[in-house]
């Protein structure tokens, strides 16, 4: 028996009935179409199985699928049906659709990271019965990681733009702030989770190597937290105000893998040991990590410790500050291998670096640690390193034209301005006589384009050293971003724990966006910027037209390669709210 069911019209999908040669009846989708020359042909859409087993399963099997297949062609109908909206010349803007005229439906992207990768929505799903809120935090934790995303503002901003969101967003403001509390609480459980879960997506992520680096984020408050975070400290922007300090760690790919916050009079290089622990506890497993960090990570105390837990370290070494051998050592001319263009230079060398640990007692004792040294000379590096000299010496001249020199010199704008007490032609006493130091900008010009690298892996090749070191730009990018696209300055939050969740917020938010740009970089082969994936989510703006219909203009290959890459379609023109919805349940579901 062979039989195929009337098909229908558009999209022409139909159970087809095929008996094979032992005699069962196999039952199939196909779909009808006409080939370039007019005729009538079939493709095979999807399996269904064989009727006798269906059979145990539906009373009627091929009833069953008709009517599924009749829904299909229905919706599909739906879908190629012309949009018809009539808007009178005269009609007003209703006020009251204002918050609700607009959808963002770029917000389905993220979403579904967080979802799918991360498995957020489960973890907290999970947890549900232990909850003293009625609030979902998981719910609110995915509207503020898309307003961190698309446009950072406050809690506040975020909320009263909730009708924008595609997903309903039906909680108060006070329980967006009690879910502050909540997430603050959980932030070290949710980050472990959310390494396992993209473990589980994407397979092991490695961690052979990681990199690591602190930021500080300033606050405009007077004073400093009593037995807090916000403490005043170095700022790296060169402002008075209190700062919370803020530790991240990356893995190989450059993926954020954890992070930590300190007290901003927390010193940097302290801030490293406390990291490295939480991570070789909870995501390690044991396994040796090299640990890649700039000059300010370069401690006896960090080179100790990863030495002794049978770790290793890339650490840049100041050539200014480096000791007499090691700087006489790196910019000695001989031993150094040139590039054929000789824009690059390099050397290296096996020997013992002095650390001081702290013994027993407390008292500090030498200890001499086998690291292998890489010097490299770059002329990039030396015309940037001229070029910010020459401002530096610019600001010095004018300061001391200007005769203002205390301020500057506290902030180091005039570090190449010299107080001399006696005027070189009279011989006369003089209270202040500042000048050009010319002998330390010779000093410092000298050492333009020379990068100086401590490694505990003694036996890999320079370039695996210098190409180790150079991944440390992915961290600094990484904090670029969220201070700027993600803008992280916690400007609007002041309890520790409000602070503590804005920051997980915004890791989170970082993960995300580093998860889209990895995805799009595989597909297309070119890695977009995080201003540039932000700008794309945030101008998939959706207008309400009437009735049901909301008009979509935007939409670009970044957009494409986007959606693609979570497997939603946002190219229509026109949606209607069910289609929306249809979209916001897919991202909900696991990767097909």
């Amino acid at each position: 028996m062979g039989g195929v069911y009337p098909q229908v019209r558009g999209r022409a999908l139909f159970v087809k009935q095929q008996k094979r040669k032992d005699g069962r009846v196999y039952l199939s989708v196909v779909e009808g179409y006409r080939d370039a020359e007019g005729r009538t042909r079939t493709r095979h859409v999807r399996s269904l199985g064989y009727l006798d087993e269906l059979e145990k399963l539906y009373d009627d099997p091929v009833a069953h699928f008709r009517a599924e297949v009749a829904r299909e062609n229905e919706a599909a109908r739906e879908a190629r049906a012309p949009v018809i909206v009539k808007i009178a010349p005269g009609r007003r803007i209703d006020k009251r659709e204002e918050g609700h005229g607009r959808v963002d439906m770029g917000a389905a992207v993220p979403s579904a990271y967080l979802h799918r990768d991360l498995g957020l929505w489960a973890y907290f799903e999970n947890r549900r019965a232990g909850r003293r809120t009625s609030c979902d935090p998981f719910r609110v934790l995915e509207l503020l990681v898309w307003n961190r995303i698309s446009d950072p503002g406050s809690k506040r901003a975020a909320w009263e733009a909730r009708g924008r969101f595609p997903r309903r967003c039906d909680f108060t403001l006070d329980g967006v702030y009690r879910s502050l509390d909540y997430l603050a609480a959980h932030a070290d459980r949710v980050v472990r989770h959310m390494n396992a879960s993209l473990e589980v997506a994407r397979g092991p992520r490695d961690r052979t190597r990681l990199y690591y680096d602190v930021a500080n984020y300033w606050f405009e408050v007077d004073g400093e937290d009593e037995g807090g975070l916000r403490k005043k400290g170095v700022s790296k922007e060169h402002r008075p105000e209190a700062v919370v300090q803020m530790g991240l760690l990356l893995d190989a790919d450059g993926l954020p893998l954890d992070y930590g916050l300190f007290p901003g009079n927390v010193n940097d290089m302290s801030t490293m040991l406390p990291m490295m622990s939480k991570a070789r506890l909870r995501d390690l497993g044991g396994e040796r990590v090299v640990v890649v960090a700039d000059k300010g990570l370069n401690t006896s105390a960090n080179i100790a410790a990863a030495t002794l837990d049978g770790n290793g370290f890339v650490f840049s070494q100041s050539v200014r500050k480096a000791r007499r051998g090691l700087k006489e050592w790196v910019l000695d001319p001989e031993g150094y291998a040139a590039s054929p263009s000789g824009d690059f230079r390099v050397k290296s060398r096996v020997a013992d670096k002095p650390v001081y640990v702290e013994g027993p007692g407390g008292g500090r004792r030498r200890v001499l640690v086998p690291v292998r040294e890489v010097a490299f000379w770059s002329r990039d590096y030396f015309e940037r390193s001229r070029a910010e000299r020459a401002k530096v010496v610019e600001k010095s001249r004018a300061a001391i034209e200007r005769g203002d020199m205390s301020g500057v010199v506290s902030r180091s704008a005039a570090r190449y301005a010299r107080d001399r007490p006696v005027v070189r032609a009279t011989g006369e006493a003089a209270d202040h006589n500042w000048v050009l130091d010319e002998a330390r900008i010779a000093r410092d010009e000298a050492m333009d384009g020379y990068c100086c690298i401590v490694t505990s892996e003694q036996e890999w090749t320079e370039r695996e050293v210098i190409e180790a070191y150079r991944g440390l730009s992915r961290i600094e990018e990484s904090f670029r971003v969220l201070k700027s696209t993600l803008d992280a300055r916690p400007v609007y939050v002041w309890t520790e724990p409000h602070i503590r969740a804005h920051f997980l917020v915004c890791y989170v938010a970082l993960l995300v966006m580093r998860l889209m740009q990895l995805d799009v970089e595989r597909s297309t082969g070119s890695r977009p910027s995080a201003g540039a994936v932000a700008e794309a989510l945030r101008n998939m703006t959706g207008h309400h037209l009437d009735s049901n219909v909301w008009l979509f203009d935007y939409r670009t290959d970044l957009t494409d390669a986007l959606c693609e890459a979570v497997g939603v379609d946002l190219s229509r023109r026109v949606m209607t709210k069910a289609q929306m919805n249809a979209v916001m349940s897919v991202v909900k579901k696991p990767r097909s």
